[in-house]
């Protein structure tokens, strides 16, 4: 039989020892608002990794053959038809639902939106999420801007296509298109990922969607009717801005993983720091 000192020694060691297997646990559940449980680990196992890994680079290699072929040619083969026929269309009001989605991504409105939907993740505490629309979304207009003064493709002109504001840029590819699908692309994405770990936040979450989904389908029709860009510009930006929309994926899970280890390491010192004491 043991005496009350020996009890108390054990009794305190083992609930030393269940605090200790506790603690990265209770580390992890609280490190940050942030941490969605589908970031927690990688999205993706070696094989679909392998996949997404390949399909970026040929759409890379895709990107820059059409990027080339823009440079030193002119409209592509049915880039003419292609425009007469979407210019054709004489429906006031699904012409004004298709040009809203370009008028309200110009440069200014859509910097304008872009800055206030990364404050409020900020405010919102979502770190992550802010920096990584951030990237994706301005890391696109960046690759655009310099993709755009390299090929220097001049914009339809001289073949009976109406163009709506006559605009001194290039043509290729679409500042428009190629920023709708890699910043809405990706809050649509953070819909995704939080829907389940969030509840209440569910409604916004389908008013977000909604307004992404409308842009990302409308922009680049919307780009062609308005006269500025060739249909090979708008194909070649939805390419663009996926690649950049896949980067923000990726950077936002890498850092996601990154942060638990962090946060798991240092419970796991202060718990070595409690036994040295003890």
């Amino acid at each position: 039989m043991l005496s009350p000192s020996h009890q108390s020694e054990d009794t305190g060691e083992r609930d030393l020892e269940h605090a200790n297997q506790a603690a990265p646990a209770q580390a992890s559940d609280r490190a940050t608002p942030d941490a969605y449980a589908a970031s927690k680990r990688w999205p993706w196992d070696t094989r679909h990794t392998a996949i997404v890994a390949a399909l970026w680079l040929i759409g890379a290699a895709l990107l820059a053959f059409i990027s080339v072929a823009a440079h030193v040619a002119g409209p592509f083969p049915g880039d003419v038809p292609v425009e007469h026929w979407v210019q054709e269309l004489h429906q006031p009001t699904l012409m004004r639902i298709i040009n809203f989605a370009s008028d309200a991504n110009w440069p200014t409105p859509a910097g304008a939106i872009a800055l206030v939907v990364i404050a409020l993740l900020v405010l919102a505490r979502q770190i992550r999420a802010a920096f990584c629309a951030a990237l994706s979304g301005f890391g696109a207009d960046f690759v655009n801007v310099t993709l755009n003064d390299i090929v220097k493709r001049p914009r339809p002109q001289g073949v009976q296509i109406h163009a709506v504001a006559h605009l001194g840029l290039y043509s290729y590819p679409s500042g428009h298109v190629t920023h709708v699908i890699a910043f809405y692309g990706f809050l649509f994405y953070l819909t995704v990922v939080a829907y389940h770990g969030r509840p209440a936040w569910r409604p916004l979450f389908w008013v977000v969607r909604i307004v992404s989904l409308y842009f990302i389908i409308f922009i680049g029709p919307s780009r062609v009717l308005e006269g500025e860009h060739w249909p090979s510009d708008v194909l070649a930006s939805y390419l663009l801005g996926a690649l950049m929309l896949v980067v923000g994926i990726v950077v936002f899970h890498l850092l996601g993983m990154a942060w638990i280890r962090f946060r798991e390491r240092r419970a796991q010192n202060q718990s070595h720091r409690g036994l040295a004491a003890a």
